[in-house]
């Protein structure tokens, strides 16, 4: 996140009500993500990948995102933060009552998982999200 923004979520009081303050539409798709994640919502990206990968012995969550939209920029702002990301992953997964990761992987796509993964864990995925982009 650039100096400005970072300065007004951590010296601002409660950084997590800034970061609600700051980018709404970027907390009600992660608080909707975190949903879909426990409830195994279906998604059609998350299916063509899992599809390509097979079973990769643990739960993950993938959904494609527009790389050009505001919404993506923010994902990309707050996730690659490392402490906005971590503050992120300690709300959501108090709210859903499960051990959430938050990370973008491929084209600006977001990746929900249950625990950190590896790079061997995660190098599956980003090849079958890589293979299903559609450049047209």
């Amino acid at each position: 996140m650039d100096c400005k923004t970072a300065t007004k979520v951590y010296l601002a009081g409660d950084p997590l009500l800034k970061i609600q303050e700051l980018f709404p539409e970027t907390w009600a798709f992660l608080a909707a993500q975190a949903q879909a994640f426990v409830t195994a919502q279906a998604d059609s990206f998350d299916t063509a990948v899992k599809e390509k990968t097979g079973d990769l012995g643990f739960n993950f969550r993938l959904t494609h995102r527009d790389d050009r939209d505001k919404l993506t920029q923010d994902l990309s702002e707050l996730l690659g933060d490392v402490t906005s990301r971590l503050l992120l992953e300690q709300h959501f997964s108090a709210l859903v009552g499960e051990t959430l990761h938050f990370s973008t992987i491929c084209c600006s796509s977001h990746l929900t998982t249950d625990r950190e993964l590896k790079l061997e864990e995660v190098l599956p995925i980003q090849k079958a999200a890589v293979q299903l982009q559609d450049f047209s």
